[in-house]
């Protein structure tokens, strides 16, 4: 193709008149237009899949990362599924275990109470034991005693007026009326228990005391002194019987 330089006025009149020439220019400038679009489309289309592609790796990342959260989570979850598990088996035998603890320390008391209530009994028994035991060394030596002091063969036996008075040492012989009590240890609260009974006594059975002189006695194989103290002072005869604390003959 031949290019020749045409003036202005030329290409003036050629696109007013010049159907070949106008077609000619507006292919050309069409060319133009559409290549550059083209370029255009084509950067921005790089620009576009540049992108695409960037958002893609990020995308990538993310799903890897997701992934792996999520495998994090799974593995957790099974984690805390076995703990829980765990844990429950945990409190069924920690149950079990109280539970038994708990069967053993029932048994274990029944088994002391058991214990406690058979010693008790022993106790009692042997508490009665002596009381007996004591009352009658109590009645042998007084009545020895008053024979030998007052040479009166007295009958020394217990007293018992159901729901009145129940009294240890009690004996009538000649114009003396004998009243005591028997304790294995006493202190002043024994003496004052003899004065409550001898009142009661008095209340009741009033003849008893008539015409009569009453010797009161303590017989205890262990006394304290406020107990000696309050016996010297009322005139009560106080005894172990193998010593005497207060004289009879200082009371009679």
């Amino acid at each position: 193709m031949r290019f020749y330089l045409v003036s202005t006025e030329e290409i003036y009149v050629k696109l007013k008149s010049d159907r070949e020439f106008i077609q000619r220019i507006a292919e050309v400038v069409l060319e133009t237009v559409v290549v550059k679009k083209l370029d255009e489309f084509e950067r921005q289309s790089r620009f576009i899949n540049d992108n695409l592609v960037l958002i893609w790796e990020k995308l990538a990342e993310n799903d890897i990362k997701f992934n792996k959260i999520h495998e994090e989570l799974v593995k957790l979850r099974q984690e805390m599924n076995d703990m829980r598990k765990d844990f429950n088996s945990e409190i069924i035998k920690l149950r079990q275990e109280m539970n038994d603890m708990r069967k053993d320390f029932n048994s274990e008391i029944i088994k002391l109470r058991q214990e406690m209530n058979d010693n008790y009994k022993q106790i009692a028994r042997f508490v009665e034991n002596l009381t007996t035991s004591i009352e009658d060394d109590a009645q042998y030596y007084l009545q020895w005693l008053i024979e030998k002091k007052l040479g009166y063969k007295a009958e020394i036996t217990r007293l018992e007026i159901d729901n009145v008075v129940e009294i240890d040492i009690f004996s009538q012989f000649g114009n003396y009326l004998l009243i005591g009590e028997v304790k294995s240890r006493a202190n002043k609260s024994v003496y004052m228990e003899l004065m409550r009974k001898v009142e009661k006594l008095k209340t009741v059975k009033p003849e008893l005391f008539k015409d009569k002189k009453v010797i009161l006695v303590i017989f205890s194989l262990s006394v304290t002194k406020d107990l000696l103290d309050l016996c010297k002072e009322n005139k009560v005869y106080l005894t172990t019987g193998s010593r005497d604390l207060t004289k009879l003959e200082e009371i009679i």
